[in-house]
């Protein structure tokens, strides 16, 4: 899987670079006043340093060994696939059931697809998440959907 890890690390950073040599062309900005180009400069540049650190630590990891299976195995899709079932649900129930509630489930059954011994525990991380970001959108006052329930707003 080294060899995976290394073509996706590469083509990534190839990804940052032209992203980050197209936002230069959109103009930065100065400190003050920044241009629309500094957001994109700044994410391909957190890329281009995450893929090369992963690309670089690769090379310096020892083998682990045994390769584990088939990269397209049914089980593991199985992960990815209630994710994105779950983004898609969040995105259709998120203007029915307001923010609070539906980020909320949506934590809660993340956090349980990783553990699902520990479902208590989900239930309070999930409504921790659901509030620090409703609040700091808030702070930012950012209208969010209140749902039929009016969960949420002024």
């Amino acid at each position: 899987m080294k060899w995976l890890n290394r073509i996706i690390s590469l083509f990534l950073v190839g990804l940052s670079i032209i992203i980050c040599l197209a936002s230069v062309r959109l103009g930065i900005g100065e400190f003050g006043n920044p241009g629309p180009g500094l957001l994109p400069f700044l994410t391909s540049s957190l890329l281009f340093f995450l893929c090369m650190t992963v690309f670089i630590m690769d090379f310096i990891r020892p083998d682990e060994g045994e390769e584990r299976g088939p990269l397209l195995a049914v089980g593991t899709l199985k992960k990815p696939f209630v994710l994105v079932v779950l983004l898609f649900g969040f995105t259709f129930l998120l203007n029915i059931f307001g923010y609070l509630i539906t980020t909320f489930f949506l934590m809660f059954f993340m956090f349980f697809m990783l553990d699902p011994k520990r479902w208590r525990l989900h239930i309070v991380v999930g409504a921790v998440v659901a509030s620090l970001s409703f609040f700091f959108f808030k702070w930012f006052q950012v209208q969010l959907p209140t749902g039929i329930f009016h969960i949420g707003g002024y």
